[in-house]
């Protein structure tokens, strides 16, 4: 192999059928990606309140160009209808392999959620549970999101409080929720990884409704109090 290769390979590395190695590369972009995308809704904010939608595709153009610096075959776009499962929740965003041969079946989806939701008093704990069963996390369990994979993510926007304050209330809604509810249990709480002044990165077991099977949601909040 000459060196020209060599240079090329490290810098594009080909996607491999390694789950682990998809995941860090898809799990290393959305963290490359939040510094910029503060810097720019920093400007764009001033213009007016950006909401959910608004914010997550301003992300995910952030996401595009660091998942291409890091591995060029896979891609990522806004709202993901799974054609393969037909299941009727849309994901606010995926990533999947960009080959011309291949199947674009999604390598990871993710739910954005804004922290807290907008100010309608029964979207309150919107990022666990909702109306008709629209919560986050809930999809999640109900496969309405992620079915047939074993990982997949939570983007939040805080806009107030601290992720502190967000993990205990999260908490203390999933432990009450499993008072009542024997398809929640305790331990599908969050824990904290590590945070910064930026982000924090948090994960939790979900127990899907209708499986055996459990599934891992990562957790990235971002810090928009001041942006």
């Amino acid at each position: 192999m000459i060196a020209d290769e060599i240079q090329v390979v490290e810098k594009y590395p080909e996607l491999t059928d390694s789950k682990d190695e998809t995941t860090r590369y898809i799990k290393e972009s959305i963290i490359n990606a939040i510094v910029p995308f503060k810097k720019s809704i920093l400007e764009i904010n001033r213009k007016g309140k950006l909401n959910e939608n608004k914010l997550t595709q301003i992300f995910v153009q952030c996401i595009e160009y660091q998942i291409r610096r890091l591995c060029e075959n896979i891609a990522v776009n806004c709202q993901y209808h799974d054609i393969f499962f037909n299941t009727k929740g849309v994901p606010d965003f995926y990533f999947y392999r960009c080959e011309e041969t291949q199947k674009h079946t999604a390598l990871f989806v993710v739910e954005s959620k804004r922290l807290p939701p907008p100010s309608k008093k029964a979207r309150e704990k919107e990022y666990v549970i909702g109306e008709d069963n629209n919560g986050g996390i809930e999809r999640y369990k109900i496969e309405k999101h992620g079915k047939g994979f074993c990982e997949c993510g939570m983007l939040g926007f805080v806009e107030k409080q601290t992720f502190q304050y967000w993990q205990k209330t999260i908490n203390l809604w999933i432990e009450n929720i499993a008072k009542n509810d024997n398809n929640w249990k305790n331990d599908e709480i969050l824990k904290m990884n590590n945070y910064s002044d930026d982000y924090c990165q948090l994960s939790s077991i979900i127990h899907r409704y209708n499986s055996n099977t459990d599934i891992t949601l990562y957790h990235w909040w971002i810090q928009c109090r001041n942006v």
